[in-house]
């Protein structure tokens, strides 16, 4: 009798089916599990067609939607007596029910494991302490919840997959390049306050710059703040793009990649941006220091002088711009390839 795989999924963005098979948090952990000769299932609620109607999702998958609360219960328990292993993929309080009702749990959380308060952060390493497995981004979230008395064995660094078939880099002329890009859905943690306010003081010096926004923007309020600082000039809104050459021809076009996320959790698309050869100014988050340490440039996550400073720097140094984009490169292709995050992942499931 086959083992069964099942992943609870609480919601499936909108755009993840124009993302490349390897990219898809969700779904390519469950073609892992099917090459390992097991049945996988996923438990969603409110997104069944979306995900059936994924060009990437297996027809051997069998997507199960669950009407309430109840009936997901239900679900769970039916396949915690088949001792099935479940991989648990979002932070939400349904979530921290699974380890209680299964046996084999692997939980992967899609934000850094440090919470806003204390309070929050002992329940969550109280929930910890209840899985088979954690899986995580980088050694800076191993560090950090081993100092949070969370078991190492419990511990598995194995980030996610950056498609460096996909996003590649072409245009080797450093010198051609000049503008900013921010890379992603444009919403409040992502922060893109502190970024504009950081570009209208880098574009004091430089007046011809421009800031690429590339995916769907729901902070609308992001608008209203482009006209308050009289930026909509220098601004280029170029709405989301399905992975694929364009996009990684846009990114080629630009020096530097800009974020100052409230939180985390490895963004694939800093590495999406650093592989074609953009330098990377970053928040001094834990999804991004203990990975591209001085191979980038960090900032607090409000402080929009110090990003300013750091976009000058690599306007005005370009050999140092060069240096680190080329360093950024070989770090992805080295510990984020497809072929080492899949055997990682194997290694997991048959330890489970």
């Amino acid at each position: 009798m086959k083992k069964k795989f099942v992943s609870i999924i609480w919601g499936y963005p909108k755009h993840f089916p124009n993302l490349v098979l390897e990219e898809n948090c969700y779904l390519h952990i469950l073609n892992i599990a099917l090459r390992n000769d097991m049945d996988v299932y996923i438990i969603v609620k409110d997104a069944k067609k979306i995900i059936e109607n994924d060009p990437n999702l297996d027809q051997r998958i069998k997507v199960l939607d669950y009407g309430n609360f109840f009936n997901f219960l239900f679900k769970i328990i039916k396949f915690s007596i088949s001792n099935s292993i479940f991989y648990v993929n979002s932070y939400e309080w349904q979530s921290f029910l699974i380890p209680f009702m299964a046996r084999r749990t692997i939980f992967m959380a899609h934000t850094q494991p440090k919470r806003k308060t204390r309070a929050k952060q002992i329940f969550q390493n109280f929930i910890y302490m209840f899985f088979t497995a954690i899986r995580l981004n980088n050694d800076t979230e191993k560090d950090f919840l081993i100092k949070e008395k969370i078991n190492p064995k419990k511990l598995f660094v194995i980030p996610l997959v950056v498609s460096d078939n996909i996003f590649k880099l072409t245009n080797t002329q450093i010198n051609n390049r000049k503008d900013l890009v921010y890379f992603g859905n444009v919403t409040l943690v992502k922060n893109l306050s502190t970024i504009l306010k950081a570009f209208s003081i880098v574009k004091e010096n430089h007046k011809q710059i421009r800031l690429n926004i590339i995916g769907h923007i729901y902070d609308h309020g992001f608008y209203d703040q482009i006209q308050e600082m009289n930026l909509a000039d220098n601004i280029k809104i170029h709405g989301f793009i399905h992975h694929g050459k364009k996009l990684s021809d846009l990114l080629n076009e630009n020096l530097v990649f800009v974020n100052s996320s409230i939180s985390e959790g490895q963004c694939v698309a800093v590495y999406d941006a650093a592989l074609c050869g953009c330098v990377l100014c970053l928040p001094n988050i834990m999804s991004f220091v203990g990975v591209f340490k001085d191979k980038a440039l960090f900032h607090d996550v409000i402080d929009y002088n110090k990003l300013a400073k750091n976009i000058n720097y690599y306007l005005d140094n370009i050999e140092i711009a060069y240096k680190h984009s080329r360093s950024c490169i070989e770090m992805i292709k080295e510990d984020f390839s497809k072929e080492i995050i899949e055997k990682k992942m194997e290694e997991l499931l048959k330890k489970i």
